[in-house]
């Protein structure tokens, strides 16, 4: 259930000539850039229900991103973690209330951590975090494919700012718990709370199982109306070389967007990566969406799916390279063409991204 945050990209910070904690704290971030052809040349020149490759026919920076963490332990019972993104991304996961939304800078997670001394150790966050739904994460290292899912883009939220609490049962079994402001805000716009929950099974070190659950109204000064999502996300690795991920989301909104119909949505995905070699990957996305009541996309009664090949290289150390290909598939023409119209039900690109984790 805290897997989101787990697959960040950090580094040991060297200590030197700072206070005597900061051995404690790990430095790391990385630097995200991309090239993305769009076979329809769409005028706007951006990519149809994209979240993260927006830009079509273009170059476009990403993320510089900065992450700063003291982790906590049985030893040292409480730390703190703050991520710093600038870059294109920072505008597609700015919150509401921490700056304006169209900035290029924003604080992904900013929070407080304890390990407190109850059973085998109960797990408290305080602050601004990302949420627990989803088998994408907001860091492209540590994602199979250079696109994002549209299950990822348009069926959850990207962060909470609140409080959570984790507590491992077993070494097999947690359970998380936590309430927050809503989703993707740090200013509450209404009066109500969004109530989180998730269960976390890991039977061995070869799988996983987590089912996360959000439940709460989400629009400014409308306290009744509630949506929520449930998510299921399972990983299997095969053998050594090749693994398997499938995430389910499933979402609905009474008088969805103030129109008196409630909204729906749902999906479903699956992911296989097979590791070559210790500096080349295959991996390959298939997923299916709709939103009945175009709340999440804003076309109604919009049923897509999704074929992505993604083909990784490590060409120097850490230095990673990815060529994409993806072709999206609507039953409504909602794809631009190059006079500017959506005539096109169907588009299909070519992408090629480079990393540097440090």
């Amino acid at each position: 259930t805290e897997r989101k945050a787990d697959r960040a990209v950090a580094a040991p910070a060297s200590g030197g000539g700072l206070p005597s904690f900061a051995s404690d704290v790990s430095l790391g971030g990385y630097v995200d850039a991309s090239y993305v052809y769009n076979f329809n040349s769409p005028n706007s020149r951006a990519n149809g229900l994209r979240t993260f490759d927006t830009d079509a026919n273009g170059f476009q920076l990403h993320a510089f991103k900065l992450e700063l963490e003291k982790p906590v332990s049985e030893d040292s019972r409480v730390g703190f973690r703050t991520d710093l993104f600038l870059g294109e991304d920072a505008e597609v996961i700015g919150s509401a209330g921490l700056g304006s939304t169209t900035d290029e800078i924003d604080v992904e997670q900013a929070y407080v951590e304890a390990l407190l001394d109850v059973g085998k150790g109960l797990n408290v966050k305080f602050g601004k975090f990302v949420t627990m739904a989803g088998a994408e994460v907001i860091e492209s290292p540590a994602n199979w494919n250079f696109s994002r899912s549209i299950l990822f883009g348009f069926a959850i939220p990207f962060t909470h700012t609140g409080v959570r609490f984790n507590y491992p049962w077993t070494d097999k079994f947690n359970t998380t718990f936590g309430v927050n402001n809503g989703w993707d805000i740090v200013d509450d716009n209404n009066d109500n709370k969004t109530w989180e929950a998730a269960l976390g099974y890991e039977p061995n070190d070869k799988s996983f199982v987590t089912l996360a659950y959000y439940y709460g109204p989400e629009r400014a000064n409308e306290s009744h109306d509630d949506r929520q999502v449930i998510d299921l996300v399972a990983g299997y690795d095969v053998n050594d070389k090749l693994s398997l991920l499938m995430n389910y989301d499933w979402g609905h909104e009474n008088n969805a967007g103030g129109s008196q119909e409630d909204g729906t949505w749902q999906g479903v995905a699956g992911y296989a990566r097979y590791q070559w070699n210790d500096w080349m990957a295959t991996a390959a996305r298939l997923e299916r969406f709709s939103d009945r009541g175009g709340l999440r996309t804003g076309n109604k009664n919009l049923t897509m799916w999704e074929l992505t090949l993604t083909q990784e290289f490590k060409i120097y150390k850490d230095l990673i390279t990815r060529l994409e290909y993806r072709h999206d598939d609507a039953d409504q023409n909602i794809f631009e063409d190059s006079n500017g119209a959506n005539t096109e039900d169907k588009q299909d690109t070519i992408s090629v991204e480079v990393i540097y984790p440090f």
